[in-house]
């Protein structure tokens, strides 16, 4: 296969977003008062994702996911904030935190990034990324960034890769790939927008879905292997 157009998620692709939600998390609830844990954290993380996956299936806004993570989780401690004011603290925050990579990633898109042509594809709120973005390398080396909010719809809707491939032209969609850590997001995504997908395993998850990628990394200098 020969594939010139790598499309690649940003957080837990690119990025540990594990440990820049950890960072986030723990400055938020001290402002809060309240003595988090990693158990808080990780119902946290229940609780976020299941109103992302909410989002991703159009049950709720993205306005209310942004809020209602909150209100949810604080809820659980007996504590009622304002969401919008939780989100902005735990956002800036996520912009602020040190930026952790996974092992040989910056090394491979080195290589990768002179005979292919790299963009970043993201789901998320256009300046949280953009600050974090811009705390890489990847500037120069991704030909351009999509960010959800920026296209108007977010992955795995068919409609965010038709405005990617809208504007990197429509040629490019044939020789394709699309590299994300997220069965439901990135591989459904791809799947949707009918390019090849490469499911991006560090941590060795099980794939509970019926969603099947057309290939499977747990580091992506693996990726080079299959394009």
């Amino acid at each position: 296969m020969k594939t010139r157009n790598i499309l690649v998620d940003f957080d837990d692709t690119l990025v540990d977003f594990h440990d820049a939600e950890a960072y986030a998390f723990f400055k938020m609830t001290q402002k809060y008062n309240l003595n988090s844990n990693h158990s808080d954290l990780e119902l946290f993380m229940q609780v976020n994702q299941s109103h992302w996956e909410a989002f991703q299936q159009e049950k709720i806004t993205k306005d209310e996911v942004l809020s209602k993570r909150f209100e949810a989780y604080f809820a659980l401690h007996q504590i009622e904030v304002d969401g919008s004011e939780a989100d902005y603290i735990f956002r800036d925050e996520l912009a602020n935190a040190p930026i952790k990579y996974f092992d040989h990633t910056l090394e491979t898109l080195k290589r990768l990034k002179d005979n292919h042509n790299l963009y970043i594809v993201t789901n998320g709120v256009l300046e949280t990324q953009e600050r974090r973005i811009e705390k890489t390398p990847f500037g120069s080396w991704f030909k351009d960034v999509f960010v959800s909010e920026q296209t108007g719809y977010q992955k795995p809707m068919p409609e965010f890769f038709d405005y990617v491939f809208d504007k990197i032209g429509e040629d490019k969609r044939k020789h394709a790939i699309i590299v994300g850590d997220s069965i439901t997001s990135d591989i459904l995504g791809g799947k949707n927008a009918q390019i090849n997908t490469c499911w991006f395993n560090p941590r060795n998850n099980s794939n509970e879905t019926d969603i099947s990628p057309d290939y499977t990394i747990n580091s992506l200098k693996e990726l080079e292997l299959y394009i």
